[in-house]
Formats: C-alpha cells, sequence, structure tokens
C-alpha cells in the first residue's frame, strides 16, 4: 500500500506491529473472510493537501479508535469462548420427567426417576454417551464478566499509555440433547484509553447480542462456535500543549465478532486435558463524523478495522476430594498460543467548509499471541458453580492481565 510522505504517524498504542508470522488454516480462512468484506473500503492514500500536522493528528487518532473499538468487541467474544469451554464437559441437566403425545400412564416414569438405577442420569455429562435416554432436556442461566488491565512504559518521545476494560454477558443455554447445546447472550462493555497523563482519551460503549452452540459428536470430542453482533459508541480527545494541536471527535459504530474452535477432552488420572484448535474474530465499522483539529472543522469518513486469530492451546483441570458432599472445588489451568492479524483500512478526512482532505493509510501487521490463566472452579450443590480466573498476555502491549468472574445456575 503505498502512503503519502506527508502522513508522518505519530506513535500511538493501538498501531503497533508485532512480530510476523503465519496464523493457522482456521485463523487464516477467518481473516480471509472480514478482509474480503473490507475491500470495497480499501484504497490507496492520496497525496492530499492538509498539513502534515493534522495528517499526522488525524493518524493517531484513527488508530486508536479502532484499536479500542477491536478491543472491546474482543472482550465480548472472550466472555463467550470461556462460557463455551464450561460445557465440553457438561451440557446436560438434571433429569425430569419426560411424556410423549399419546402416553397414557407416566408411572414408569416416575419410577425410573426413584430408582437407584436412574441415579446416574442426575450427574450425567458429556463423558457418557450420548444416546443414553437418561439425560433429559434442561437449560442453565450464566453470568461472565472480567475487568482487564493494561498500562505501558515511556517510550522514546516520552508518551505512555494506560488501558482499562470492563466486559459483561449473560445468557440462557437450551440443551437439545446430552450432545448439544446452544444459546443466547447479551453483553455490554466500557473501555477507557489514556495516554501522555490524559493528554490523549478514548472512551467507549458496546452493547452486543449473541448465539452460540456446543456439540459434542462423540465422548471425548467436540465443536464449539459463537456468533455476535454489536453497537458502539466512541469518543476521542486530545488536549495538546501550546505547540500542539488539539481536538476531538464522537461517532457510533456496528461490530461483529465471531470464535470457532475443535478439540477433545481426554482423563489421565485425576488430571482433565482438553486439548485444541481456535479461531476468533472481530471487525467493526465506526460512523462518519465531524472531526475538530485544532480550530478547524473536518469531516472523517467511514472507519472499517477487522482482527483474527488463530490459535492452539490446551487447559488442565484437577478434581479435588470433597470434604462436604455440596461442594467440589477444581483448580485448572490453561495456555494458548498463536498468532493474530489485524487490518484498518485507508480513511479520508476532509475539511468541512474548504477543498483541502487527506487519507489516513491503511494499515496490516501480524503479532504472535501468548495467553495464560490460572483459576479455580467451584460447584455448589451440583446446581450452582462459580468460577474465578486470572489471565495474562505477557508478550502483548501493555502486557494486559485480567481478573474473571463468572457463575452459573442449573435448572
Amino acid at each position: 500500500m503505498q502512503t503519502s510522505k506527508d502522513l508522518q504517524k505519530r506513535p500511538v498504542s493501538g498501531d503497533r506491529t508485532g512480530h510476523r508470522g503465519s496464523g493457522g488454516r482456521a485463523g487464516a480462512l477467518m481473516a480471509a473472510v472480514i478482509l474480503l468484506a473490507l475491500l470495497p473500503g480499501m484504497r490507496l492514500a492520496d497525496a492530499g493537501d492538509l498539513d502534515s500536522d493534522t495528517q499526522s493528528f488525524a493518524v493517531a487518532s484513527v488508530a486508536r479508535q479502532n484499536a479500542l473499538a477491536l478491543r472491546l468487541a474482543s472482550g465480548q467474544n472472550d466472555n463467550l469462548k470461556v462460557h463455551l469451554e464450561s460445557l465440553r464437559s457438561d451440557a446436560c441437566g438434571p433429569t425430569s420427567v419426560r411424556l410423549s403425545f399419546g402416553q397414557t400412564d407416566a408411572m414408569d416414569d416416575w419410577e425410573k426417576l426413584l430408582d437407584d438405577a436412574g441415579e446416574a442420569a442426575r450427574s450425567k455429562t458429556l463423558q457418557s454417551s450420548s444416546k443414553a435416554d437418561e439425560c433429559a432436556n434442561a437449560a442453565r442461566a450464566w453470568t461472565g464478566g472480567s475487568v482487564t488491565l493494561a498500562n505501558d512504559a515511556l517510550d522514546g518521545d516520552g508518551r505512555y499509555f494506560e488501558r482499562f476494560e470492563s466486559n459483561l454477558s449473560a445468557g440462557l443455554d437450551a440443551r437439545l440433547a446430552a450432545d448439544l447445546a446452544v444459546g443466547m447472550a447479551i453483553g455490554g462493555s466500557n473501555g477507557d484509553t489514556i495516554e501522555s497523563d490524559g493528554d490523549a482519551r478514548s472512551r467507549s460503549a458496546v452493547g452486543s447480542f449473541a448465539a452460540y452452540a456446543s456439540y459434542h459428536p462423540s465422548e471425548a470430542t467436540f465443536a464449539e462456535a459463537a456468533l455476535g453482533v454489536s453497537r458502539l459508541r466512541l469518543s476521542d480527545r486530545v488536549d495538546g500543549d501550546l505547540d500542539e494541536l488539539s481536538g476531538d471527535v464522537d461517532h457510533g459504530g456496528l461490530g461483529g465478532y465471531a470464535t470457532v474452535a475443535v478439540g477433545r477432552v481426554e482423563q489421565l488420572g485425576g488430571v482433565e486435558l482438553s486439548p485444541y484448535l481456535k479461531a476468533a474474530g472481530q471487525v467493526i465499522r465506526l460512523e462518519a463524523a465531524r472531526q475538530t483539529i485544532g480550530s478547524t472543522a473536518y469531516r472523517t469518513h467511514s472507519q472499517l478495522a477487522s482482527s483474527v486469530a488463530g490459535t492452539v492451546g490446551v487447559d488442565a483441570s484437577v478434581a479435588l476430594r470433597r470434604l462436604p458432599d455440596w461442594i467440589a472445588v477444581k483448580p485448572k489451568a490453561g495456555v494458548e498460543i498463536g498468532y493474530s492479524l489485524s487490518r484498518q483500512a485507508a480513511t479520508a478526512i476532509a475539511v468541512e467548509a474548504g477543498d483541502a482532505s487527506g487519507t489516513v493509510p491503511g494499515t496490516f501487521s501480524t503479532a504472535q499471541t501468548l495467553r495464560l490463566d490460572v483459576g479455580t472452579s467451584i460447584k455448589l450443590f451440583d446446581e450452582l458453580s462459580l468460577d474465578f480466573d486470572v489471565e495474562s498476555r505477557p508478550i502483548e502491549d501493555g502486557r494486559p492481565k485480567t481478573l474473571r468472574l463468572s457463575s452459573s445456575w442449573n435448572f
């Protein structure tokens, strides 16, 4: 992609390039789909006739906005991924009595429910045969939330950044069969990026809706997927010093996100291992908006950005011996590595009352990814589950750390 000589990129946290690499097949496929969807909005950067300071300001602002919007979409995606992980070994709920059309006597069902031989159905999971009749339709309500903190030290120009992001989701599962669970979820996210003692600040709020499914074709294999859409509002403010530009912009936008994973659940002694392959992606489109730069009003055209990652990982957990009969504790840990691709399409900007215009050039980057997490799952009375996790991404800008809390209730 050609870029204007006048466009001098201002260093920002959201516009950094990681290590070059190649993702897995699943990640590459999702990346191709997202990038092809963006092609109509991509074009080469024009030479433009804006002064270099204004264009540099626009470059930094667009990068900051796109990075924040993508991270919040990714946060909702992560909430769904964590919930789907909890369905890998249990998508079957408590036993209930089922009646079929034409059935005139339910006594057999009641006897089977009360009989000791039917007790296995109460603790049935997907590790059992998916063809067993005892596994009845059931449902589970759940919530999941996370808080992410990240910061980076001073760079060569004396700039640094701090990020705070929160994501909350809630959903309902429907167990259609012992080997299939489907569900819907709603969510909300908030993000705040601060650079250089508050000289630059981006804020965003997101509302989302998603559907997901977890399928187990055999006792030890699983396939899971989720697809969501979101609506967002975003603002970007810069308070420049005496010799620097100030500006602001507020606009809305739309987003989409998806995740898919396949893997196995294996028992090795008292340890449960779950190796998997995963692909996840996000795409956002920010609407055109009026942006003030210095004392001049500009029209910033719509912005398009996407990211996709292909990863391989393994989760491990150990079920501890129950002390009281009504509580079960399962410590767990996981590691996930892979590659991510990020794409920002070119964005046009023009003076509202004049002929001057320019283009923020598009960018493309790849980076390695590494995620580490440890946590504990606590199950109470076989109906209520609580999960606590701490995640770290040590090779990402700002070394983000996430505290994640989730709960579910079988009924």
